[in-house]
């Protein structure tokens, strides 16, 4: 098996800047959505918050989860967690040392 798979996770092309750029996808469009919404009513809280909120609170459970499972499984995560950005790519590119 090559050396880019013994890693055991995603860790190349969007995922080395951030570990879940598809999470953040999805948030992204809900918040856009949301702040469509304000600009089309003028109402600050509306309904659409929900949607936004619940996305957010849903993501950030399930990669509390699926980091820590991932931690337990592949030694290298816990690197790759303190360099890489969790949502947005706030931190360096990730690297292997192969």
């Amino acid at each position: 098996v090559d050396n880019f798979y013994k890693v055991g996770f995603t860790h190349t092309g969007l995922w080395a800047y951030m570990r879940h750029p598809n999470y953040t996808a999805e948030q992204s469009v809900w918040i856009v959505f949301y702040l469509f919404s304000i600009v089309a009513t003028d109402i600050w809280l509306n309904w659409s918050i929900a949607g936004a909120l619940l996305l957010v609170l849903l993501f950030k459970g399930s990669s509390d989860f699926s980091e820590e499972e991932t931690s337990k499984k592949y030694p290298l995560y816990k690197k790759y967690l303190k360099e890489v950005g969790r949502f947005l790519p706030i931190k360096k590119k990730f690297k292997t040392n192969n």
